[in-house]
């Protein structure tokens, strides 16, 4: 009954296209007054206890550190060094937007900033290039992906919180699943290239420019090595990082760039904290939902139902992987994982999965879902900056996004993928 409840009232006010925190608050308030206890400081107080964490902090610290270098020109430096790269490959431009989003990704933690900073760039100039705008849209989306994958992540913050494991291993692990994902997406786009005549650019830069474009984005390609190297090499926090970045963001986009101005700092500081809200809020209301599920016993009684399914953990991976792709159709990835995390974690541990494993995986999983509508944010921005339809570019994205699926299930089988980076340099 307490199930029928909670996600009847969640699913009816999905269709009536409520955000989805008033889904899940309206949810959980319902069964707080079905069973009796709709007291407003329980509310409040558990809302209160969901952010009221010293690593979440690093959420609103990467949030501003993205936004100043965004802000900084950062990300037109990246596009530059990135075309100096790979831009001579048949379809030249396609390439730049995927090796690009790579880099902006160990910037920003955000799958949508990403695609937001690589797109707006790009895709005009995709589209002069002669590209079709479906297909430039469909890259730039795709690529978005790796945002939260690639450290640092504002997802993996989260389930780190949540599931109480080290953030710092999580980033390590998203690693070589992002350059899996970057470079999946690279081969798709080579192929059709080929098969439509997309063109390569013309790219054949002497050693002196080629040299000004490595010295001028090597200060945000430097920028995830510090955030790694201070975690593993014990300087400081996952959290302190986030700080380190954005005092690092400013300094290279104020006085080594030099296009980050005063008057900016107003609308960055905005962006940033209403992006934070947007997710804290989110973080707030679903604690609230994990208390009601942890004293109605729910999370238990999901693992007991799956465990009567199987008790084989591959068969149950494979089943908890077909669930998150469902779910992140319709929910976007940091709900879903602030929901389900703590229904899926008694699961993982009495089948000996490693949480690290699972906390990686299960972040590549809903981030596949920012490319699948109806709720795809990535395919929302790529639409808003090409000027196309949804269901038009739902079709274009499909061979990228079996692609991500196929390294979804390659990292899930071949845990080394993950768990060889956070092996190697965590505590020994």
């Amino acid at each position: 009954m307490t199930l029928l409840i909670f996600f009847g009232v969640f699913f009816v006010t999905l269709v009536l296209s409520a955000p989805i925190v008033f889904s899940l608050a309206l949810s959980a308030l319902a069964l707080l007054w079905n069973k009796g206890v709709l007291v407003p400081q329980l509310v409040v107080q558990r809302m209160f206890a969901g952010i009221d964490s010293f690593p979440m902090m690093a959420i609103p610290f990467f949030m501003l550190a993205g936004a100043l270098m965004h802000t900084g020109g950062i990300s037109t430096r990246l596009v530059r060094f990135s075309n100096y790269l790979v831009g001579w490959i048949q379809g030249g431009l396609a390439h730049v937007a995927i090796l690009a989003s790579m880099f902006f990704a160990g910037i920003t933690g955000s799958a949508v900033a990403d695609a937001t900073a690589i797109g707006s760039t790009l895709i005009p100039l995709m589209n002069k290039r002669g590209f079709p705008t479906l297909f430039s849209a469909s890259v730039v989306a795709a690529a978005g992906v790796v945002g939260p994958i690639i450290p640092p992540s504002i997802p993996m913050v989260i389930y780190g919180v949540m599931a109480g494991v080290s953030i710092g291993a999580l980033f390590m692990g998203g690693i070589i699943p992002g350059i899996l994902i970057g470079l999946g997406l690279m081969v798709v786009a080579y192929v059709k290239a080929k098969r439509h005549g997309y063109p390569r650019e013309a790219v054949r830069p002497t050693a002196r420019e080629f040299l000004q474009a490595t010295v001028s984005a090597f200060g945000a390609i430097l920028m995830p090595l510090i955030i790694l190297g201070g975690i593993f090499g014990g300087i400081f926090t996952a959290t302190e990082a986030a700080a380190v970045a954005t005092v690092y963001a400013f300094l290279m986009g104020k006085f080594v760039y030099r296009e980050l101005q005063w008057s900016h700092l107003p609308e960055i500081l905005y962006r940033a904290g209403l992006n934070t809200a947007m997710i804290l809020i989110i973080v707030g209301v679903a604690n609230l939902v994990g208390y009601i599920m942890a004293v109605e016993r729910i999370p238990l009684m999901v693992a007991e139902l799956f465990l009567g399914i199987t008790t084989n953990k591959y068969v149950m991976l494979l089943l908890i992987n077909i669930l998150l792709l469902i779910v992140g159709c319709f929910i976007d990835g940091a709900s879903a994982l602030i929901i389900f995390t703590p229904v899926l974690l008694p699961i993982i541990y009495k089948l000996g999965i490693d949480p690290i494993f699972f906390g990686v995986m299960m972040t590549v999983n809903l981030m596949i879902g920012t490319i699948t509508p109806p709720v795809g944010l990535c395919l929302y921005v790529a639409c808003g900056i090409a000027d196309v339809r949804l269901d038009q570019i739902s079709r274009t994205i499909i061979p990228f996004l079996l692609i991500e699926i196929a390294v979804l299930f390659l990292i899930t089988y071949v845990p080394g993928l993950i768990m060889f980076l956070p092996a190697l340099f965590g505590p020994k």
